[in-house]
């Protein structure tokens, strides 16, 4: 018997304890590997703040709901906000008309159609939290103010902020009487004696004693002083730009379903002190909402914010994507949006914002959703062709089957009998059958790429007609007048072709009614790189596509893909025009095929350009980009300015070493990574190496040693 003196701790024979190390080396390697993970990292930083909004027993925050049959708003922090009919006081009826009259002559004030905007609302200060009935079960906390400043965004409510009104009907501007106003107003805003409200406007009897009140808060955004017989005023509040530069700062982060932005501040009266009520409602959190990546109030959130109290400066209607960047995985997005100067400006911030918005979700819809699906058909036989069922819930989706139709409504005014063109277009035709159907399909995109950053420099749109589409796609060409010969079906197409389609294809890209699908058009150009970024790099948010999941993005509107179809239907039947004479040649009378088509964004194209290329043609646009990231940034070249956002520019890492990466990104396979991603593969496989090199190191001890003791076992033997 052989006696074996070892200094192992592991209980065993020699063979045992081999499988043992063995085991344990192979566990390091799979925690090495499971830290290493799929090379994505979460899209939380560290220090970010959470996005989940307060929920109360009364819905989401930022709404508007129906209690007992009265209309409450919700706040930002989940206080309701009952409203009225009409001010309780003189003083606030005054203010609320004039001010709401300031928001539409500077061109912020709500429209109805848009349901985007800023509005005032009067608020019920009568027990103005408590409302009747089953959920009357405690104090709440709230605010005695007048008034409510709404932001609405196409539709969705972005800050609520509470105005009182206070006012005097005497003259007296004596400085006895100014320090009586100016205590008055102070005591009502927050660190008061009261703080009942987060802004005041004092309405004044005069415009001297309106002016002496001015000086005593000059350059305090929550007081605003207005007179409105005299029509003075010192401007909107601050109010609501809070609320934007925030919403700004969640653009191109992809949103869990039902989970909006942290929402911007709206006061809550605090507990304790004379005559005010601690809170007693209940609030939970979302438990799927998660963090999302600390954005950076760059140039747009600061044009959002500057937008909201001066319309001046910024075209918001044209405001469009041009450049995006993924610096990796856990960085977020970097974004520029373009916007034509316009000195009188157009539209309001929160235009803007909504238009921003539409590019952003249309982004995360063309990633998420597969591109096969990537088109629309209204056509009059194929009610159930409409559009793809994942698409058609988005606002993707409605806005590309509102673009088919209106493309059949700007054919329909171009080709009317009694206009000029359309008159000298139905001479001209010939046969008895003449079809228009067309198609919006993309025309090759001009793009300039640098290792993970993207500028789209050009993205036309064209419309192709039926032979040209159906050809294109393995087709025979047009079949909507096959009794016709093919020579009078090519007379007809290029009539078409050469009077009509070059004013179809200019209107659907630059007439202000395909604004909307010129959008989200960016958007599928920076999908379409996006998808070919994440094939040869990790990105941050290239786990997610093609997973059909556009919970996130439904359209808030009260739409369905056959509400346009039913448009389109009575279109169809009943015409874009009718007219009274009638149309004859020869022996025959020419009968009207009416238009349909549809839009096709299945497969994008790109023209990439050259860094000489560049330099000669945008020589200051990366320089323009850059700026935008920190503040709104003009070009006055080209008259535009660019508003950008996304990671803090401190975080966006060192430059790509000069002529590396010389490459395009748009073409797939290639092995060239820029710095940034040599350096995160380094960093990933670095553990894993590692790991390996510690099997070797243990697999190679244990046949040393057990060939030491195979050695010792002959010589005791």
């Amino acid at each position: 018997m052989r006696r074996w003196n070892v200094s192992w701790s592991w209980a065993g024979s020699p063979e045992r304890r081999h499988w043992a190390a063995l085991f344990l080396a192979v566990v390091a390697v799979i925690a090495a590997l499971l830290s290493v993970g799929s090379g994505t990292a979460p899209a939380a930083v560290p220090g970010a703040p959470p996005t989940a909004p307060v929920y109360t027993q009364w819905g989401p925050p930022l709404t508007v709901t129906t209690i007992d049959g009265d209309d409450f708003i919700i706040d930002a922090n989940g206080v309701p906000h009952r409203i009225a009919p009409t001010g309780d006081n003189s003083y606030a009826i005054a203010a609320h008309d004039f001010m709401n009259k300031q928001l539409d002559k500077a061109g912020l004030a709500y429209s109805p159609k848009t349901e985007t905007g800023f509005q005032y609302v009067y608020q019920n200060d009568d027990k103005p939290l408590v409302p009747k009935g089953k959920i009357a079960s405690g104090a709440l906390a709230g605010t005695t103010a007048d008034m409510l400043k709404l932001a609405w965004s196409n539709g969705q409510l972005v800050s609520v902020d509470n105005v009182d009104v206070t006012g005097t009907s005497g003259p007296d501007a004596t400085p006895k009487a100014i320090a009586r106003h100016t205590q008055t107003i102070n005591n009502k805003l927050p660190n008061g004696t009261k703080y009942q409200t987060d802004n005041v406007v004092f309405n004044a009897d005069n415009r001297a004693q309106a002016e002496a009140v001015a000086k005593e808060f000059q350059g305090n955004p929550n007081v605003r002083i207005v007179h409105p017989g005299s029509n003075y005023d010192t401007g909107e509040f601050e109010a609501g730009t809070a609320a934007l530069k925030q919403a700004a700062g969640h653009l191109f982060t992809a949103r869990p379903s039902n989970c909006p932005p942290t929402p911007a501040h709206s006061v809550q009266r605090p507990g304790g002190g004379t005559g005010v009520q601690r809170a007693a409602f209940t609030v939970r959190r979302t438990t799927d909402c998660g963090e999302q990546i600390q954005q950076k109030a760059g140039g747009l959130a600061q044009g959002f914010a500057a937008g909201a109290r001066d319309a001046g400066g910024i075209d918001f209607t044209r405001l469009e994507l041009r450049y995006l960047a993924d610096p990796g995985p856990g960085n977020g997005l970097r974004y520029a949006f373009q916007a034509p100067v316009a000195p009188s400006g157009k539209g309001s911030s929160l235009t803007g914002l909504a238009d921003a918005r539409k590019a952003s979700d249309s982004f995360f819809t063309w990633l998420q959703l597969e591109p096969s699906t990537f088109w629309v058909n209204l056509n009059p036989n194929e009610p159930d062709r409409i559009i793809d069922s994942g698409l058609g819930r988005t606002d993707t989706g409605r806005v590309l089957l509102e673009a088919d139709l209106m493309l059949k409504k700007t054919t329909g005014k171009l080709i009317h009998p009694d206009t000029t063109l359309g008159a000298s277009y139905w001479r001209s035709l010939s046969g008895k059958c003449t079809s228009f159907r067309t198609w919006i399909v993309p025309a090759p995109a001009t793009v300039y790429t640098k290792g993970d950053e993207l500028y789209i420099l050009k993205s036309p749109l064209n419309v192709q007609m039926e032979a040209q589409y159906l050809k294109q796609r393995g087709g025979s060409g047009a079949v909507s007048c096959p009794q016709q010969s093919a020579q009078v079906q090519e007379h007809n197409e290029s009539l078409f072709r050469r009077m009509i389609l070059p004013r179809v294809v200019k209107a659907v890209n630059t007439a202000p009614e395909y604004a909307d699908l010129r959008r989200v058009y960016l958007s599928r150009v920076a999908a379409e790189w996006y998808r070919e970024l994440s094939l040869r790099k990790s990105t941050t948010y290239g786990e997610i596509i093609d997973k059909g999941d556009v919970d996130a993005y439904v359209t808030r509107e009260k739409w369905k893909p056959r509400d346009t179809f039913d448009a389109y239907v009575r279109s169809y039947t009943k015409g874009e025009f009718k007219v009274t004479h009638r149309t004859r040649k020869g022996d025959y009378i020419y009968t009207k095929t009416y238009i349909y088509g549809g839009v096709d964004f299945t497969n994008v194209r790109f023209t990439s350009l050259s860094d000489d290329q560049m330099k000669t043609s945008w020589p200051t646009l990366a320089q323009n980009v850059g700026q935008s990231l920190d503040e709104p940034t003009k070009d006055r070249a080209k008259e535009q300015v660019w508003l950008g956002g996304g990671v803090p520019a401190e975080d966006r890492g060192k430059e790509e070493e000069e002529g590396k990466d010389e490459g395009s990104p748009m073409r797939g396979g290639q092995a060239v990574e820029d710095g940034g991603g040599v350096v995160a593969m380094t960093e990933r496989w670095l553990p894993v190496a590692g790991a390996a090199l510690f099997v070797v190191m243990v697999l190679r001890f244990m046949v040393r040693r057990r060939r030491a003791r195979q050695r010792i076992g002959g010589w005791r033997g």
